[in-house]
């Protein structure tokens, strides 16, 4: 690959991983996305696992027993995109309290698995010196309810993983999947009451549609970041609409799309988000964004890392 074609899949690469899973790395050079790792500091990493005992405090205190969590990860602030991947924490979970249930692609075997992952290892994998931002959704208790039952039982969470991965899946077909879309078609089973028997997925997508989901837009801008799809492995154009390539667009599942979801068909969710900016942790509930260099507003509680 001539180094200016490597420099824009590159490129896409990184615009496409917004919805990427958490990978289990191969040997190197194998897949584009499995060849990215952040590198970290002993000090980044004793920040970090000190965070997520804030955010398993904070979740322990809330006396719900579930929360869909989704947590920043690239840097992909050029794009405008905060939040890139999306999972169930569950208070019972048979990994942990509050571990993440969620897809993930395991790069050694390149195929996707479900994954229950503890708060620590959620939280960790991020890049060096940036802020840190989480988003947690507090359901009511009928939905949330219905997302426990859903989310172990382990055969529907089966039945729901689709076979091939794609970091750009489209969300209206099955012939791929990414992370996000998993967890929405969990939510469409959970809350829509979908029978078990037939296509689980093809049944998520249509009540999905039916309920009007709206999957967020990225915009690639150039022609040729649609063609550079040829030469990036886990991002593909053959499940999209030509309509919607023509336009350098792509649909994708993503955290903002899943949390304006989960606020139309729960009624009084609660939102909680949490960033990290070097040792200090900021809290800020509600539906109102916090400020994208991570400074507080007022009400917001602020607290020093120890």
């Amino acid at each position: 690959m001539s180094p200016n074609l490597r420099m824009k899949a590159w490129w896409l690469a990184g615009l496409l991983a917004v919805s990427a899973c958490l990978v289990k790395p191969a040997a190197a050079g194998s897949l584009l996305f499995c060849e990215q790792s952040s590198q970290q500091s002993v000090a980044r990493k004793s920040d970090l696992l000190l965070f997520s005992q804030q955010v398993r405090q904070l979740l322990d205190e809330s006396g719900h027993q579930a929360a869909i969590i989704s947590r920043s990860g690239l840097d992909l602030e050029r794009f405008h995109i905060r939040l890139s991947h999306a999972g169930i924490s569950l208070r019972n979970n048979p990994n942990s309290p509050w571990s993440v249930r969620q897809l993930y692609y395991a790069c050694d075997e390149q195929r996707p698995h479900l994954y229950d992952q503890g708060l620590p290892g959620f939280l960790i994998d991020q890049p060096q010196g940036s802020n840190v931002y989480l988003s947690i959704l507090l359901l009511p208790a009928k939905q949330e309810d219905q997302l426990v039952q859903a989310a172990l039982d382990n055969k529907l969470s089966l039945q729901l993983l689709g076979a091939d991965y794609s970091a750009n899946a489209y969300p209206f077909s099955t012939r791929y999947q990414n992370c996000n879309q998993w967890l929405v078609e969990l939510l469409a089973h959970a809350w829509g009451q979908l029978p078990r028997a037939g296509d689980g997925r093809k049944q998520a997508q249509d009540w999905l549609q039916q309920q009007r989901y709206r999957p967020d837009t990225i915009d690639v801008k150039h022609r040729y970041m649609v063609w550079a799809t040829n030469v990036v492995p886990l991002v593909h154009n053959g499940d999209h609409p030509d309509s919607e390539l023509a336009e350098n667009h792509y649909l994708l599942s993503l955290p903002t799309a899943i949390e304006g979801f989960v606020r139309q068909q729960a009624e009084g969710t609660e939102r909680i988000q949490v960033c990290l900016r070097g040792k200090t942790l900021i809290t800020h509930r509600g539906w109102d964004d916090m400020a994208d260099d991570c400074s507080a507003a007022a009400g917001d509680t602020v607290q020093q890392l120890d």
